[in-house]
């Protein structure tokens, strides 16, 4: 499955900023606003576990959060994994008592990616 012997070379000022551009400088995750300087370079397919690509057809601009918290997962995955936070929430003493006084309202909706709700722009060279 993995392959430990890959090397991620190291992407292009230009490459950097075409990748940053395909969203207008949001995460490709959340949608957050972020500075050029802010953004990393997230792999939609792993280049360690599943053999994914090490060009700007497999880059997604993303922020630190975001990127961080994907790790290496398939996009299906990640959608799978940030869909059971409030069920791991709820197990926080801190975050029931929100609920109860209001602090915090949760919201059944399916999990949308940005790039999902906006056309891509960038992908070419």
């Amino acid at each position: 499955m993995g392959n430990t012997e890959v090397k991620r070379k190291a992407i292009p000022k230009k490459i950097r900023i075409k990748v940053y551009e395909k969203y207008n400088g949001h995460c490709a995750y959340c949608g957050s606003d972020m500075e050029i300087s802010e953004m990393q370079v997230d792999h939609v397919e792993s280049l360690y576990w599943y053999g994914g690509a090490d060009d700007i057809s497999n880059y997604m601009p993303a922020c630190r959060a975001c990127n961080f918290y994907k790790s290496t997962l398939p996009l299906e995955e990640f959608r799978e994994h940030v869909k059971t936070i409030p069920e791991r929430l709820e197990k926080e003493f801190i975050y029931r008592i929100s609920k109860k006084y209001g602090i915090i309202q949760e919201i059944e909706k399916p999990v949308q990616f940005y790039f999902e709700t906006i056309p891509e722009k960038g992908n070419e060279l």
